[in-house]
This record gives C-alpha cells, sequence and structure tokens, in this order.
C-alpha cells in the first residue's frame, strides 16, 4: 500500500513537471473501436485479483466483513488510478506506450518510481501466487507442515514466472492478453456464472418447496447447467461471455502477433548489435515524439503506429 502509493505520487510529480512542456504539442489517436477492448483487458488486469480473494477471505479474522474490505480496497485502486490515468492522457497523449513509467523524462524520478513498484511486486507475490502454489502443492502431495519440499515448489514456481517474465519481447500486449482472456473468466464470467447458478437454483427450489412431516423444506439439488440457463436470461451470458471476452482476446492477440520480437536481457548481452542505451530511452512526448524537458534525454525510437 504504501509503495503503490508513493510511486502514485512520484508519477503524478513527474507528469506535472513535464505537463508545461509536453501539453502545448501533445496528439491523442484517432478513435478506434479495437483499442477499446484492448483497453479492457488492461483495465481487469489492475483489477483481476479476483482468484486470489477466496484465500484471502479464508485467512481474514472475520470473514463476513469481506466485503467491506473488497468495496475498500477497489475504492482505493481506483482512486489512485484516476489520476495518474488522467495525467498521463492529458500530458504525453500518443506518445505513451505500454507504461506511464517510461514517459518520466525526469530521471531520478523514473528509477524511484520503478524501485517503489518493484517493492510492491515482491510484497505482492505473496499473496497473488498463494492459490497457484496451494494447488501446485496439492497436486504434488507436498506434507502441510513447513519442509523443504514446500521450498522447492514454490522456488521452482518463482523461478519459471521469472523466466517467462524476462523472455516475454514485450510485457504489454501479454497483459492485454491475460486480462481480455483468464482474468476475463476469473474477474466476470465466471463468478457471474457462480452467483448465477445459485440464485437460480434457489430461485427453482423455492418453487419445489415439499412438504415433509408437516414442516414445509426446501428441496435441495445440485442443478445442470443447462437448467441454469433455463432459469437465467440469456442476454447476461452473452454480454459477459461473447462481447467483453471474445473481443479482449481478440485485439489483445492481434497486438501480440504484431509486436516486434527483442531480444530477453539475458541474451541481449551476447549479441553484437545490443544497444543498452536504446533500451533505457524515455518515450518522449508530442506529435512527433521529440520533445524533452532536459537536454541529456535520450528519445526512444518514434511508434506512430502504437495505437493503429
Amino acid at each position: 500500500m504504501f509503495t503503490t502509493t508513493t510511486a502514485v505520487i512520484l508519477l503524478l510529480i513527474g507528469a506535472s513537471l513535464d505537463y508545461s512542456s509536453c501539453r502545448p504539442h501533445v496528439s491523442f489517436p484517432e478513435f478506434a473501436l479495437n483499442n477499446y477492448f484492448v483497453a479492457l483487458g488492461t483495465f481487469l488486469f489492475a483489477y483481476g485479483g479476483h482468484a486470489a480473494f477466496p484465500t484471502i477471505q479464508h485467512d481474514m479474522k472475520r470473514p463476513s466483513e469481506f466485503t467491506k474490505s473488497t468495496i475498500l480496497a477497489f475504492g482505493i485502486i481506483t482512486i489512485m488510478y484516476v489520476p495518474v490515468c488522467i495525467m498521463g492522457y492529458i500530458t504525453y497523449g500518443d506518445s505513451l506506450r505500454d507504461s506511464i513509467i517510461n514517459s518520466i523524462q525526469n530521471s531520478a524520478l523514473q528509477q524511484a518510481i520503478n524501485i517503489f513498484i518493484t517493492i510492491h511486486c515482491i510484497l505482492t507475490l505473496t499473496i497473488v501466487f498463494n492459490p497457484l502454489n496451494q494447488e501446485a502443492e496439492e497436486i504434488l502431495n507436498v506434507p502441510l507442515e513447513f519442509g523443504y519440499k514446500r521450498v522447492l515448489v514454490r522456488t521452482t514456481t518463482m523461478a519459471a514466472v521469472v523466466f517467462i517474465a524476462e523472455s516475454v519481447p514485450k510485457f504489454g500486449p501479454v497483459l492485454e492478453l491475460v486480462g481480455g482472456s483468464t482474468l476475463t473468466l476469473t474477474s466476470l464470467i465466471f463468478p457471474t456464472l457462480f452467483y448465477i447458478k445459485l440464485s437460480a437454483l434457489l430461485h427453482r427450489n423455492e418453487k419445489e418447496q415439499q412438504k415433509i412431516d408437516g414442516e414445509v423444506t426446501t428441496k435441495i439439488e445440485d442443478m445442470p447447467f443447462s437448467e441454469v440457463i433455463k432459469w437465467t436470461p440469456k442476454v447476461l451470458l452473452i454480454f459477459f461471455g461473447i462481447i467483453s471476452g471474445g473481443a479482449a482476446t481478440y485485439s489483445a492477440l492481434v497486438r501480440v502477433f504484431a509486436t516486434d520480437f527483442v531480444p530477453p536481457c539475458y541474451v541481449a548481452p551476447f549479441l553484437k548489435h545490443f544497444n543498452l542505451e536504446q533500451d533505457e530511452a524515455t518515450n518522449c512526448c508530442g506529435t512527433y515524439q521529440n520533445i524533452t524537458t532536459l537536454n541529456d534525454i535520450k528519445c526512444a525510437k518514434s511508434d506512430f503506429n502504437f495505437y493503429n
């Protein structure tokens, strides 16, 4: 919480410092329906912690107050995200890339933000990876007691995640793909279907009450998916399942296949044409992406088709 809040404050400060130089030359991307579905994947990724929620609620001292904590958490996240989105958009326009951090032209602020975001990720891994680690330990029959097997499984999981993260050329399209597909399922479709099934089951059982020994009881039994459809408006399933998830996944796949390959960090130093300075360059602002606030800033290669 502290690291994220600090990073957000530094982002707003950095964008404010760049505002006077970048705003007069800003240009905005043209309307493209595909970009909205891509943004949906990014949006869902930002709010996609649902898969870890059951384990968090299970470990709470008062699980009945989980709803309050969820509303508070989403509210705080929104309060932090919205100012960054607005300030980044009006300051940098279409010069923004996968991350607003690379658009901050004050190198000290940029590195400080990276440090706080890194600390945030390290502290969050324990919570986010908990369901995955528990599932892996169950499949491999790892004892519940602490031991070398648990350390080995969790270390292997972490190493695999780091390897994949470093192997991906550009994380933005992958983030959009995961958000549009996997997180659409875990954040929108599955919770909705689970709730719909429980509601439909309750609705059907209310209509099938039986009198046993003079008492009214409810017939409790499972409901097949076909009956869930029967007792539920189909528009909900079509909207959440096909339109949102399908369009976001398709749009993200288009970007993934259109992404230029960049050698991973563990391979690039061994290549003859490895250019570390270019990789560390700043995304300069302005219509032609060449506006800088300081003289010692090296601009990254312009990409005028990023949003097309």
